[in-house]
């Protein structure tokens, strides 16, 4: 009798889970089904439009940017949105949305202060307390970079402002749904309602591996190339002045030390060159150097960025990453040698 209830629950629930393993399907772009691609001089008017965004990014690059998405920023960004299950793109889009944000609060926040006829000294304190009150909203302003960044992925099941105020509840910050709603709209007022990011580096990257497996004569496993994609597009994101530098210091030959945002910020502005060196690196993550090396001459010949600069992107990912992965080892064993003198010891 057991047996058989225990058949007739599993039977119950097989529905529910083919509900939700084609939902996950669902979830990550197909890129073998040409049913609803488009069609060719589509792709290649849509990678026109991405190379103008780009180029128009690349012209507006500032030198003082990415100065609030921090690793641990960013990594809490990405914590958080797979907690409540978000779409991948939407964890770029906050990044990036959070990051514009927190430049431009901070620098009206402090035009406000400089202009006012109080003493250096006076100001000098009157600054320390606003620092404070910024560092106090930083989890709020997160969690609103990711509520809009929900909204214009998925308006229709975006976060709500119930949800966004349950999750700071869960975290111990006892905020208000009217708190949460004035946070939202002061991030889109300081942004002056003109977001710039639904075309993530993301979008880029799907529209390159897109055109990478109908223009290429090979098969590949798209499955595993986007779960590497995605993958390494996640420590590019947290690692992302070491990439750069170890980019800009491999070319120019000189130590990654001595290279400044200045000389990178034009570099990091070129989401074409990223996505195309993403993909490089998940080739070669997913079939070895051999064929990460076909995979960049393929993808000079779709977005026209040459081949030694990818090269060069692919090589810096790389590089970043089995360095943190050597550092983590390492810390790993410099723990477990002092457990065993501890132990010794005792």
């Amino acid at each position: 009798m057991e047996d058989d209830a225990a058949v007739d629950k599993e039977t119950r629930l097989q529905p529910k889970l083919v509900k939700k393993e084609c939902r996950e399907e669902l979830l990550h772009p197909n890129f073998c089904d040409n049913l609803y691609s488009l069609p060719e001089d589509l792709k290649v008017d849509w990678l026109s439009y991405l190379h103008a965004e780009n180029l128009a990014r690349i012209a507006d690059a500032k030198e003082f940017s990415k100065l609030f998405s921090t690793e641990s920023t960013t990594q809490f960004i990405f914590t958080v949105c797979i907690r409540l299950r978000l779409p991948q793109e939407v964890k770029y889009s906050a990044a990036l949305i959070f990051e514009t944000f927190m430049a431009e609060h901070v620098e009206e926040l402090y035009a406000l202060v400089y202009k006012t006829n109080y003493s250096e000294r006076k100001k000098y304190y009157e600054w320390e307390r606003v620092e404070t009150t910024v560092s106090r909203h930083i989890t709020l302003r997160i969690l609103s970079a990711i509520q809009v960044a929900s909204k214009l992925h998925n308006y229709h099941e975006s976060l709500s402002r119930k949800a966004v105020q349950m999750c700071l509840k869960s975290i111990g910050y006892a905020y208000t749904e009217d708190t949460v709603m004035l946070s939202e709209l002061r991030l889109l007022t300081s942004l002056d309602w003109n977001l710039h990011y639904r075309c993530t580096p993301l979008v880029y990257a799907e529209t390159l591996l897109k055109m990478l497996v109908t223009r290429w004569n090979r098969k590949l496993n798209t499955s595993d190339y986007w779960q590497y994609v995605l993958l390494v597009l996640d420590c590019v994101f947290l690692f992302w002045n070491d990439v750069y530098k170890r980019m800009l210091s491999n070319v120019l030959r000189v130590p990654a030390e001595t290279i400044h945002r200045h000389q990178y910020c034009r570099v990091e502005a070129d989401w074409v060159l990223l996505s195309a060196g993403v993909i490089a690196t998940a080739a070669s993550c997913s079939e070895g150097m051999e064929v990460a090396d076909k995979v960049i001459v393929q993808l000079e010949k779709i977005c026209g960025t040459p081949l030694t600069d990818i090269t060069d992107m692919c090589v810096a990912i790389m590089e970043s990453i089995l360095d943190r992965e050597k550092k983590n080892c390492l810390s790993e064993s410099v723990s477990s040698d002092e457990l065993i003198v501890f132990i010794s010891d005792l």
